[in-house]
């Protein structure tokens, strides 16, 4: 979802929420794509995933007017989403379905989900950045020190200080705020 569809879903859930039923229809239609997606991720299988969209669907709109309109619109749905996505789980358990593989489609937590596709948008970034920018970000997260970087401490510190900088940015212009 673009920025320009997500703050639309904003301003739409933030009017449905002080009671313009006329919202309604629209915000359908720019959410529905998202939750029933995510929904299709983790659980692989097209009609339990459609359900659980469709169940995540009737508890925002019955809970909108509890919307606190400085939180984002997307995410609340999401929300929703991973409730029914982890209630639908429980009841394959419960049925004692026949389990997917371990890597199947259908056998992914959606907090696992939600994680890999966040590192996923992560490192796709870190290829943009500057090669220096994305080397001592990557030093970092390996727990390389300053001494085997080369370095001074406080350079080393700075150095990546500024380099999560340019991270934050290309994250909010691509994916914006958290």
């Amino acid at each position: 979802m673009d920025d320009r569809a997500r703050r639309s879903a904003n301003e739409l859930l933030a009017a449905l929420a002080d009671g313009d039923r006329a919202a309604f229809a629209p915000l359908f239609a720019l959410l529905w794509p998202v939750v029933v997606g995510f929904c299709r991720r983790v659980l692989g299988s097209e009609s339990d995933a459609d359900d659980a969209a469709q169940e995540a669907m009737v508890r925002l709109f019955q809970r909108a007017s509890q919307f606190d309109p400085a939180r984002d619109a997307t995410t609340w749905a999401l929300t929703f989403a991973v409730w029914e996505c982890r209630t639908v789980r429980r009841r394959r358990a419960r049925r004692r379905e026949v389990a997917l593989p371990p890597d199947g489609p259908g056998n992914r937590e959606p907090d696992d989900l939600a994680a890999r596709e966040l590192e996923a948008a992560a490192v796709e970034l870190l290829g943009e950045l500057r090669p220096g920018d994305a080397s001592v970000i990557a030093a970092a997260m390996s727990g390389e020190s300053a001494d085997r970087a080369g370095v001074a401490p406080a350079t080393y510190r700075k150095r990546l200080e500024r380099a999560l900088g340019r991270l934050r940015l290309a994250w909010r212009s691509r994916h914006g705020a958290l």
